[in-house]
């Protein structure tokens, strides 16, 4: 079994419960896979792949996320030490009002 598939097989199940797993792939889909862990992982599959991507990896996914909760937001700019402002989703939450 390769790295990718290794990595997605170890995901919660909770995680990708409405796509269908086995057509991932953990490079053509990092994007999507890193602010689905980021949101609604457990520490351990966060973990997982701040390891498996790497930060800076994590950082510009998150970053160009085009939806994402307010609490991660806060969390990860924190956690990178920047401006909730950098993130795509907090623009676009302050654009449309909510």
């Amino acid at each position: 079994m390769t790295a990718n598939r290794e990595f997605i097989a170890g995901l919660a199940p909770h995680l990708l419960w409405d796509v269908d797993a086995a057509s991932l792939d953990a490079e053509t889909h990092a994007a999507f896979l890193i602010c689905r862990i980021m949101e609604r992982g457990g520490a351990d599959e966060v973990r997982c792949a701040w390891r498996f991507y790497g930060e800076a990896r994590v950082r510009d996914a998150l970053l160009h996320a085009p939806s994402l909760t307010r609490k991660t937001v806060r969390f990860f700019a924190n956690q990178f030490r920047i401006p909730c402002e950098a993130f795509r989703s907090w623009q676009r939450e302050q654009q449309w009002g909510t």
